[in-house]
């Protein structure tokens, strides 16, 4: 039986076996040059600014924002001045329009109803009845204007009363319609907000 030898690693020299160990080692130096800081300091002046720009874009965001409220309520508030200066003139119109007013202010103005008058027909140019001169004797005297009964002025004031709280209950219902979109809208932006 023959036993066959094991194959031996090349020899190696000693001075071969120190040029190997230097030439995969590498001397890292201890600190970093003052020249590797620059490159960073241009990206870092760029985000700075970048969050100085975006927290003062949301600033002024905010603050005309704000300004838009104010202005929403002041214009609010002279619109409910102006309607309700509406309603005023036009109960004074109705008082104006009232016939007895006119009729009275009329005779305290020297005006009298004529006794007879006359009509043109345009088309044909034609008058037809006789004119006469108005005096004060034809004129019939004003009555007084009666008062409405108690009873209709309470409708009257029911009527009125119902009118005015189912406006109102359509403003609130509104208000609350715009206040749940708002809420809506509010989640919608803040779920978007976590989504990202």
């Amino acid at each position: 039986m023959s036993i066959a030898a094991a194959p031996q690693a090349p020899e190696r020299r000693p001075d071969q076996a120190a040029e190997t160990t230097q030439t995969r080692l590498t001397a890292v130096p201890a600190s970093m040059p003052a020249g590797a800081m620059a490159p960073r300091l241009p990206f870092v002046v760029l985000v700075s600014m970048l969050l100085i720009g975006g927290i003062v874009g949301l600033l002024v965001f905010n603050t005309s924002m704000q300004q838009s409220a104010f202005q929403e309520a002041r214009l609010q508030e002279q619109a409910t001045t102006l309607a309700a200066r509406e309603q005023a003139l036009d109960g004074e119109l109705k008082k104006m329009e009232d016939p007895h007013k006119i009729a009275a202010k009329a005779k305290g103005l020297g005006m009298v109803v004529p006794q007879n008058a006359a009509m043109l027909r345009v088309p044909e140019a034609k008058v037809e009845g006789e004119s006469a001169a108005a005096d004060r004797s034809a004129t019939p005297p004003l009555h007084p204007k009666v008062a409405k009964p108690y009873s209709v002025q309470l409708a009257e004031a029911k009527t009125r009363k119902a009118a005015e709280d189912k406006k109102k209950a359509e403003e609130t219902a509104l208000a609350k319609k715009k206040a749940e979109e708002k809420k809506a809208e509010e989640r919608k932006r803040t779920s978007s907000g976590e989504a990202r």
